[in-house]
């Protein structure tokens, strides 16, 4: 649907000696087809009880007065797409001018409207009621015309207004469609987005499981890998549920997700218990930052099991997450028996090391390693 662009038209009105001007729109959604094959049988419908020889719906342009539908009576001297200039004083002009229905029992009784537009059409009655679109801008209006007096009862005005706020009615679920239409978009780029940061973190996956193959050696070597690609799997997959969970446009609330992780991960690796300490700031990050978060404790975690607690009686992991202005920081540490004295991070071929040195990359963070009674890891990156 195009953006509403706020337009005015000017009419003349009874008993006003200035034009009025009403507000309109050309940014509304077109009448679909079904809809005004509907309109056309209320018109046929409205002009045959009423015995009239002319039903029409009028719409308003900033400078005409169409005829949108236009009844397929005998003698009705309308057709659709006819117009006029507006300011020229025609009945329908006054009823949008007010906004209020309008009756005229005989035109030669009045000084007004005997010289009305349509007079040489000889028209005597008329009947219309003002349509509107829900914000109150002017679609145009429902009315009836004859040849004849006043022939419309209390009744015949009822039907009019009952069909006047069927049109109404329509106007309104044409809008809510429209607008749900730009939400389902809306959604669908967001799901697009979201499958967009699935298939590049699986093509990373991929690459990793491609590189940990070459180093297989043994049925214990294969145990451990299989168990490593699973876990990163898993830290994927947790992550995109818990985005479908929000709709696609943030990340769950870091310190629930985060201790969700850590706890798979230690039932995936450990038959002993780790004692965990966590203080993690309840940040809502972007997922293109809480992806690569998330899998950088993944491998924090995974290598600190596979290698830190060797004969450590009581296994502990903290983990501190927090947010200083500008910047988020990641601490993790063990208590286990810590790095080798010639650990270069930049230098080691390690498959986890590598992971969250690109990781840490795409973050635009700091990473470093701290030999502290265990590891300590603290990586700081801008949001």
């Amino acid at each position: 649907m195009p953006e509403s662009v706020q337009k005015y038209a000017r009419v003349k009105v009874e008993n006003e000696a200035a034009q009025i001007i009403i507000p309109i729109s050309t940014g509304k959604p077109e009448i679909p087809e079904p809809m005004q094959e509907k309109w056309q049988k209320i018109v046929d419908l409205t002009a045959k009880i009423m015995r009239v020889p002319s039903g029409l719906i009028t719409k308003l342009t900033p400078d005409n007065l169409e005829i949108f539908i236009a009844s397929k009576t005998t003698g009705n001297p309308y057709k659709k797409d006819d117009h006029d200039k507006l300011g020229i004083g025609m009945f329908c002009e006054t009823v949008a001018g007010k906004r209020h229905g309008m009756l005229v029992n005989d035109t030669w009784e009045s000084e007004y409207w005997k010289n009305n537009p349509h007079a040489p059409l000889g028209m005597r009655s008329y009947l219309g009621m003002p349509i509107q679109w829900e914000d109150g801008e002017m679609f145009g209006t429902f009315c009836v015309l004859t040849d004849k007096t006043n022939q419309f009862t209390n009744d015949y005005v009822e039907l009019i207004q009952q069909f006047k706020d069927i049109i109404e009615t329509d106007l309104k679920y044409l809008l809510f469609y429209e607008q749900l239409q730009k939400k389902l978009s809306e959604k669908d780029l967001q799901i697009r987005e979201v499958h967009h940061r699935i298939k590049n973190q699986f093509n990373l996956l991929i690459s990793m499981i491609y590189l940990q193959s070459k180093e297989i050696n043994n049925e214990t070597n294969i145990q451990h890998i299989l168990m490593e690609i699973q876990n990163r799997i898993r830290t994927i997959s947790l992550i995109h549920e818990k985005l479908y969970q929000t709709g696609g446009t943030t990340a769950p609330v870091l310190d629930v997700y985060i201790k969700q992780l850590c706890s798979f991960i230690i039932q995936d690796f450990m038959h002993q218990d780790i004692e965990m300490h966590y203080n993690i700031e309840p940040l809502t990050l972007p997922p293109d930052i809480s992806l690569p978060c998330a899998l950088i404790i993944s491998e924090l975690m995974t290598n600190s099991i596979k290698h830190a607690f060797k004969g450590i009686g009581n296994p502990q992991i903290s983990l501190h997450i927090s947010r200083s202005g500008d910047s988020v920081t990641i601490n993790y540490r063990d208590n286990g028996v810590g790095l080798p004295d010639d650990f270069d991070i930049s230098n080691s071929q390690s498959m986890g090391m590598r992971l969250i040195k690109g990781l840490t990359m795409q973050l635009h963070g700091t990473l470093e390693f701290i030999k502290n009674h265990g590891v300590e890891c603290r990586i700081v990156f801008p949001v």
